[in-house]
């Protein structure tokens, strides 16, 4: 099967090579990532291009990356980050094959971790989508973890509906590591979203995560609500409730640490029972945009009676749209957790052609 992967990936880079290009994109992000002990440089550059038309696409997807002032690790890398071809099987299905992003619901189960390893989370598979009146039904199976470079058999499920005013969607994945350090650990991970628009303004958001890996149960409980106070001011706030083995992924999405800042999104459970508590906005100002949000994050004692230090993270963004398919944002992300601070600060610039 991981020879059959490798062989449609390698297709779909000979198929983009023999049609012509419809879109291109271009994304570039700097970001300086400062701790009491160091001071780094990351560059990043994506370039993307789409081919194809309705019945036969392609998607080709390039990612470099460049350290500088780091002491230990590579200083530059290109890889191929997203590589495949989808076909349209009669108006009533999709197939997708190749290396891709997932994303369903949340993200918080199966999500790109944007600046995960610089490269964001992708697999090599394949997915088979299927469209009608009562749902959106995916159905995938992937043979390799692009991020940590091993072999990970994961099979998944995804379920979503779209009511209007009400959303749902459920998904199960199920997980076998089959080498690396993590190898023989078989995770089944499910999430369950849900959300509701209301007519004053007002999105609430409720999200419920379950994983359990060897044996070891774990859970999330996510509450989310928002206020669109006019069209340009939003204000939203969040609670996220961690089970008592806290909860944490070896190959899923979860944990990443670097697309908001949030390096203390997972938890083992050393620190379970804690709980999140974030307060945020964004307002627009024509072309402009800026946007913040607090976390506090608080620890319940262990088994052992020893507690934790609570745990304050910062986000800020600011966005200028240059033009109908080019922007640039700056963002600013700081943690604090007992006095030991860490500060990431990056500039994105995004093209599209």
């Amino acid at each position: 099967m991981k020879k059959n992967l490798h062989f449609v990936l390698a297709l779909t880079l000979g198929l983009a090579t023999t049609v012509s290009a419809q879109d291109w994109s271009v994304d570039s992000r700097t970001r300086v990532n400062s701790t009491e002990d160091a001071t780094s440089t990351d560059q990043r550059v994506r370039t993307a291009v789409d081919f194809g038309g309705d019945a036969v696409s392609a998607h080709v997807e390039l990612n470099s990356t460049a350290t500088l002032g780091r002491v230990a690790g590579d200083d530059f890398s290109l890889t191929v980050r997203e590589a495949y071809a989808t076909t349209n099987v009669m108006d009533f299905a999709s197939v997708t094959a190749g290396r891709m992003a997932l994303n369903f619901g949340s993200g918080r189960i199966l999500g790109d971790n944007d600046w995960v390893n610089g490269n964001g989370k992708t697999w090599d598979g394949f997915l088979i989508g299927v469209n009608n009146d009562f749902a959106d039904v995916h159905v995938g199976y992937s043979a390799t973890d692009m991020v940590n470079m091993y072999d990970a058999t994961m099979m998944y499920f995804n379920v979503g509906k779209d009511m209007g005013a009400m959303g749902f969607n459920l998904l199960y994945v199920s997980t076998t590591n089959d080498d690396g350090p993590n190898a023989g650990d078989e995770e089944t991970s499910m999430g369950l979203d849900a959300t509701y628009a209301m007519d004053n303004g007002v999105n609430l958001s409720l999200g419920y995560y379950t994983n359990d890996k060897n044996g070891t149960e774990m859970d999330l409980t996510s509450l989310g609500a928002s206020y669109a106070v006019n069209d340009d001011l939003t204000i939203m706030a969040g609670y996220d409730m961690y089970g008592e083995n806290g909860f944490y992924l070896t190959s899923g999405s979860f944990g990443d640490g670097y697309g908001s800042g949030m390096n203390y999104s997972s938890f083992n459970a050393d620190r379970g029972e804690c709980t999140d508590i974030s307060f945020g906005g964004s307002y627009a100002m024509g072309d402009f945009m800026i946007g913040a949000a607090m976390h506090t994050i608080t620890d319940a004692d262990d088994a052992q009676g020893v507690s934790f230090d609570d745990i304050s993270v910062m986000d800020i963004s600011l966005g200028y749209t240059l033009s109908d398919n080019s922007s640039v944002t700056m963002n600013y992300a700081s943690t604090d957790e007992s006095g030991d601070d860490e500060n990431r600060t990056w500039i994105s610039l995004n093209i599209g052609f």
